[in-house]
């Protein structure tokens, strides 16, 4: 019996070995930061990339890819990912805000859409700084197809944004929610096709240069003195 368990504990070594060689800390480099995740645990948001301004930008896809339909009580879907963003040095990172965007339809009076999360920061320099703000819908979820024959998807934006940020490196977390709700007769559909993160860095001044600029401006407050005392 012992000889037959070395084969099989050996087989699921070599498998778990495996799967956490397939798993990885990728990391995307926009120019004065950079972000870094683990590829494996991307959800339904699919692989991030950066676009030509330094945002990130995520394409979920995919059956049935990143939304929520029912024709009968509630149906949820929800994904959440994590990313690690570092500034390089005489960098910082001030702010971040997100932009969502997908499409809706909704048959039968009652039927109900949703979009909600929250977009959270913790700042990794500064301790005991956590920042969090809730996702919302630009405008409210409330276009109802009268029937079949005029069904038709609309557009949808959400947004969250947070800015009271000064640090050089921040883990940011994207939560996102779908839901759709029939309550008696009808079908309700939303889905999320993209979500952009737009993150502000600004430079920090050189210890050299913030010391010439005070310098500069007790030269300024002490020419002042000289003319108010008539020297």
């Amino acid at each position: 019996m012992f000889n037959q368990l070395k084969p099989l504990a050996a087989l699921i070594a070599t498998a778990l070995i495996s799967t956490s060689a397939l798993a990885a800390t990728q990391t995307l480099d926009a120019g004065n930061y950079t972000i870094s995740f683990d590829d494996s645990l991307l959800g339904l948001f699919g692989t991030p990339t950066l676009t030509a301004s330094g945002d990130l930008a995520f394409s979920p896809s995919g059956t049935p890819g990143f939304s929520a339909q029912t024709g009968s009580g509630f149906d949820f879907t929800n994904s959440t990912v994590a990313l690690t963003i570092t500034a390089d040095a005489g960098y910082q990172l001030t702010g971040f805000n997100l932009i969502e965007k997908g499409d809706y339809f909704k048959i039968g009076a009652s039927s109900e859409v949703a979009v909600l999360g929250q977009l959270r920061v913790q700042d990794m320099v500064n301790a005991n700084v956590n920042l969090s703000n809730s996702i919302a819908s630009a405008m409210p979820l409330n276009v109802t197809s009268s029937s079949f024959a005029n069904l038709a998807t609309t557009d949808w934006t959400a947004l969250a944004s947070i800015v009271q940020v000064a640090t050089g490196k921040a883990v940011v977390s994207i939560e996102n929610i779908l839901g759709a709700y029939v309550p008696a007769s009808g079908y309700a559909f939303i889905e999320k096709k993209s979500v952009l993160l737009d993150i502000n860095v600004t430079a920090v001044p050189e210890p050299q240069s913030f010391a010439m600029l005070l310098a500069g401006l007790g030269v300024v407050g002490a020419m002042v003195r000289r003319r108010r005392i008539g020297v």
